[in-house]
């Protein structure tokens, strides 16, 4: 994995988070559980659409809802590693499979292939990838949002 880093240049662009870390554990916590919940609010609003067309999604909107509440409360409560992870895991998989459905369409809901212009889904994938962002930037260090690790403290 070393080697595919450093012939990459991964590594260099890795280690530039080490040179700065913003200090702004509060926001930076609060930021987290504000995206995730709205990933959860987005999924939430939407789950009844989609039992309409298979009940396998409503039940995966539903669930993506769920989870991200779960993964709220882990982030506020300071659980780094599970609290933001799910929160990520959560945000890729909803992505991915957004994507997924928009390329391809989805079993029970092909009409979805190539309808882009659907603002609820493109608010989502919006959020995700912020979520994603901010979930890197705290696991490289670059963000803090646990002071405790660092000394830091608002």
């Amino acid at each position: 994995m070393g080697f595919l880093l450093k012939i990459t240049g991964a590594r260099a662009l890795a280690s530039f988070y080490r040179h700065i870390q913003i200090n702004q554990p509060r926001l930076t916590t609060l930021a987290g559980v504000a995206l995730i919940l709205g990933v959860g609010a987005v999924h939430a609003i939407e789950a009844p659409e989609h039992f309409a067309f298979a009940a396998y999604l409503g039940g995966l909107f539903v669930a993506t809802a769920a989870g991200t509440l779960v993964a709220a409360v882990g982030i506020g409560r300071g659980a780094k590693v599970w609290g933001w992870s799910l929160g990520a895991a959560i945000c890729a998989l909803a992505a991915l499979a957004y994507l997924a459905s928009r390329l391809f369409g989805l079993p029970g809901y092909p009409g979805a292939a190539g309808h882009w212009d659907e603002p609820w889904g493109s608010l989502a994938l919006i959020l995700e990838g912020l979520f994603l962002g901010g979930w890197f930037s705290v696991m490289t260090g670059l963000a803090v949002a646990y002071p405790e690790g660092r000394d830091w403290h608002d």
